[in-house]
């Protein structure tokens, strides 16, 4: 089950990881670029718009490339592209207006009227941008990982530039919405173009695929726009009740790392056409197989990768974010103790056994849980009592999905994770940091430090992985392929 077409999964999921490495690439240099221009108040609403933003397309977004996977394993995958394409701009329509009309009242919440427009411009990306919310689900399902690297490299290039230039010239944030609008509308017409070269529009009347698809997403949608404001609860709650100077310093400090997008997002788009395929079968081995497998890779990234950061946030901050940023690191190193629970790709999982009704009562329930807990911690304890709580939230939900899926699929928990790999990764990540504690003192620039710090650890954590096996020979190759 390894193999998936011309290339492994693991070689698929490093393509497609790589592409969307590009994006959060540009979407780092375009933050980088943002607070170094503007002041925390002004970068505090370039953050806000997105919080709103982030609670409507890429939604339902999530579950019609849920839907699009699901069906396109059992149905013409002409009409199944098809029916998600118009289905996505038909919701993209719809969020569009809601935007637009309720702009106002969003910045009256927020208490900053200068949002009113920058919502609305993101209304008119939002129409654009729909069909794109297909992009990837599309190119993944055809195994034109190669087309969906050049395609995201073009607008990345696109997005970061524009940007940066309508920033530093300008210094008008509404030029930097319009640039990302139009930045919306390129995506889209990228997979336009492709659908209609390939000539993978379908004919045949669509609407009962239409409506099995949106029956099939509507839970996950519904779980999703939970799920969101359930991990965004926190942002709202601060956003509300904090000026946007505070709401900026937070929303930096909980930004999630590059790298976890990547992995996760990479791993997750390739698994979940396999988790699919194994749910219409007696694949129960095969899936805890592949399941475990998957832990043990997305591990050897993220959780070096929290040992690091945990110690190195302030300098994390100064060097990618500027100084003013620096106290973000508090709450930084809270969002971090959500790494260990992005190793396991627990809504694909669920989703290919047919448990979306359960995703979204669960989500729900984590919406109100993490509200609350937020809500008394902020007041409490400030900015760090509403990561706290967050954190805290998050932890028992993936108890109950664990649980779930154990009992799904007639197994345990010790069965369904690596835990010896696990614990040799965090023992190994522990020890690389030697180097790093005895070295960082001679260096003042924060510039010149964290270059310094992230190479010693770098090279410490590889060579003791190699030593320990917790890296093999067969890996590097395949790495190797992914460089190539």
């Amino acid at each position: 089950m390894e193999e998936a077409g011309q290339f492994s999964l693991t070689q698929n999921a490093g393509l497609v990881g790589i592409s969307k490495f590009v994006n959060v690439l540009a979407l780092l240099a375009a933050s980088m670029t943002l607070t170094r221009v503007f002041t925390r108040s002004a970068y505090g609403s370039y953050e806000q718009v997105w919080l709103i933003y982030n609670s409507f397309l890429p939604l339902a977004g999530y579950g019609l490339s849920s839907a699009l996977y699901f069906f396109s394993a059992r149905e013409e995958k002409r009409a199944v592209y098809s029916a998600a394409i118009i289905v996505s701009s038909a919701i993209g329509l719809l969020a569009g207006i809601v935007l637009a009309v309720f702009a106002p009242i969003f910045a009256r919440w927020f208490d900053a009227p200068s949002l009113t427009v920058y919502i609305r411009v993101l209304a008119v990306y939002t129409l654009l941008a729909s069909p794109s919310l297909m992009f990837e689900s599309v190119f993944v399902t055809e195994r034109k990982v190669g087309l969906l690297l050049l395609g995201n490299v073009i607008l990345a290039v696109l997005l970061a530039g524009s940007i940066f230039v309508s920033a530093v010239i300008f210094h008008d944030l509404f030029i930097v919405f319009v640039c990302i609008a139009a930045v919306g509308a390129a995506k889209s017409a990228f997979l336009i173009v492709y659908m209609l070269k390939a000539r993978r529009f379908a004919r045949r009347k669509l609407s009962p695929l239409m409506k099995t698809q949106l029956l099939y997403a509507l839970p996950i949608i519904v779980s999703s726009i939970a799920g969101t404001i359930s991990k965004q609860v926190d942002r709202y709650l601060v956003s509300l009740l904090m000026t946007p100077g505070k709401f900026a310093i937070y929303a930096i400090g909980s930004k999630e790392l590059p790298l976890i997008a990547v992995i996760t997002g990479s791993a997750s788009a390739i698994l979940f056409p396999v988790f699919s395929e194994l749910g219409t079968t007696d694949g129960r081995e095969k899936f805890i197989e592949i399941w475990r497998n998957s832990i043990s890779k997305t591990g050897f990234f993220l959780l070096p990768l929290m040992i690091f950061l945990l110690f190195v946030a302030r300098d994390f901050m100064g060097f990618f974010f500027g100084e003013k940023y620096v106290v973000s690191a508090a709450v930084f190193r809270i969002f971090l103790l959500l790494l260990p629970l992005r190793l396991a790709f627990y809504s694909q999982a669920l989703f290919s056994l047919g448990k979306q009704r359960l995703y979204m009562y669960t989500s729900i329930a984590e919406m109100l849980l993490s509200g609350t807990a937020s809500y008394f911690l902020l007041r409490s304890y400030g900015l760090e009592g509403a990561a706290f709580g967050k954190v805290m939230v998050t932890y028992i939900e993936v108890f109950v999905l664990v649980g779930v899926l154990a009992v799904t699929l007639k197994a345990n928990v010790i069965e369904m994770f690596p835990w010896k790999k696990i614990f040799k990764l965090l023992i190994v990540s522990g020890v690389s940091l030697i180097p790093v504690l005895l070295v960082r003192g001679y260096f003042g620039n924060v510039y010149y430090r964290f270059v310094i710090e992230s190479a010693i650890f770098a090279s410490v954590f590889g060579g003791l992985a190699l030593l320990t096996g917790s890296l093999h020979i067969i890996s590097i190759k395949k790495m190797q392929f992914i460089v190539n």
